[in-house]
């Protein structure tokens, strides 16, 4: 069925403005008789780095004129000030007519700003963005209303557009406060520099640590691979990466409770992870030590702990478990101890996993290494053995 700019214009304009934060102006007003008799529908945006036009063109009028003089009228205008430093303005003129009507969409040149003209067949629904300019809101918008359009949805009418225009101020206040702001940044710095980095090296070790079956490894990497996901999701609500703070359902709630609840939610599924983290190795394994262990007579460490270090009770033993690396690398590995009278070697491995046995013969300090037939592994921990537990 076909459809009218207005049609369009109104359609995609109720999700544009309140995720996108345009606001519309009258035909009539004043600032923009340079290019309004050329469009239908103006929108525009003029807070933040990035102000824009978003201009809609019908049959008979001229999409690239409109485009050069609201250009022109944005670099007159949105230039950048004490608080804002830094302007890039930007200007779409959406097209509609037919598709024997239509200009040619693609970016504008010699424009004041960048400027870009997309056009959307009335006929076909066929929609054509061509072009990025700075603020220019999601191309699927439009796609969506012309699809919508073409099956006989019904067009909103000005009082839907109207409210969507009033959850503009709302969606505004999506941001928290400066100061907690800043406080959660810091936060979520300080979190992605110590579980962040953990995460991105879970990726790779994951998929080695399935074939090995190790659940105690597996169930580590799972959890720091969930934080890291957390991370990225936190920085981009709030740094408003992809406009996700208008998009994550929740976060992006008009209602101040709701936003609360969603952040307040946030904090203590992060929370709940990093206590994951370091309960779900103790609870898998009772006697590793690097998750935390109350019992030093009994010790087991992986190939997690490479690195790191632990504590045995003098008469007490520690079993070194390395079938975290690939069963390719099982056969043939050698362990050594840097100081047997402290710790001595009982059991080597023979056939299977690569797992040895230590003993913990008096206090002191030594050092288990162990290599892996080709050298491509290795594994280091230190180990202080007391006469009673720390």
């Amino acid at each position: 069925m076909p459809f009218t700019v207005e049609d369009l214009a109104r359609t995609s304009l109720v999700g544009i403005l309140p995720r996108s934060r345009y606001r519309l102006a009258a035909q009539s007003d004043a600032r923009f008789q340079s290019f309004a008799g050329n469009t239908a529908r103006i929108a525009y945006r003029q807070q933040g780095a990035t102000p824009a036009f978003l201009l809609f063109s019908g049959p008979g009028q001229n999409p690239q004129a409109a485009a050069t003089a609201a250009s022109t009228w944005a670099e007159a205008n949105w230039r950048p000030n004490a608080i804002q430093r830094r302007v890039r303005p930007g200007v779409v003129v959406v097209h509609v007519a037919p598709g024997n009507q239509l200009t040619p969409a693609g970016p504008l040149t010699g424009s004041a700003v960048p400027a870009a003209i997309w056009t959307v067949d009335s006929e076909s629904g066929r929609v054509a963005v061509a072009g990025t300019p700075p603020g220019s809101p999601a191309g699927g918008e439009l796609k969506r209303a012309a699809a919508a359009l073409l099956k006989g949805a019904p067009v909103p009418s000005l009082g839907e557009l109207d409210l969507a225009e009033r959850n503009v101020m709302q969606v505004r206040t999506v941001g928290v406060p400066r100061i907690a702001g800043g406080v959660l940044s810091i936060c979520l710095i300080l979190v992605a520099l110590r579980y962040g980095l953990a995460g991105v090296f879970g990726l790779f070790a994951l998929p080695t640590a399935i074939a090995s079956g190790n659940l105690a490894e597996i169930g580590l990497l799972v959890v720091g691979v969930l934080i890291l996901a957390g991370i990225l999701l936190g920085l981009g609500v709030l740094l408003n990466i992809g406009n996700l703070a208008f998009r994550v359902p929740g976060f992006s709630s008009p209602v101040p409770r709701t936003r609360n609840l969603a952040w307040g939610g946030y904090v203590a599924a992060m929370v709940g992870l990093v206590v994951a983290q370091g309960a779900v190795p103790s609870a898998l394994n009772p006697n590793n030590m690097g998750a935390g262990q109350t019992q030093y007579l009994h010790v087991m460490a992986t190939t997690s702990d490479d690195g790191s270090e632990t504590y045995v009770t003098a008469g007490g033993d520690l079993t070194v478990d390395l079938s975290g690396w690939p069963p390719t690398e099982w056969p043939g590995v050698q362990f050594r101890t840097s100081n047997p009278s402290v710790l001595s070697l009982d059991t080597t491995p023979t056939n299977g996993k690569p797992i040895a046995k230590f003993t913990a013969d008096q206090a002191g300090a030594s050092r288990v290494d162990a290599t892996s037939t080709d050298g491509r592994y290795t594994f280091q921990l230190r180990v202080d053995v007391g006469a009673t537990a720390p």
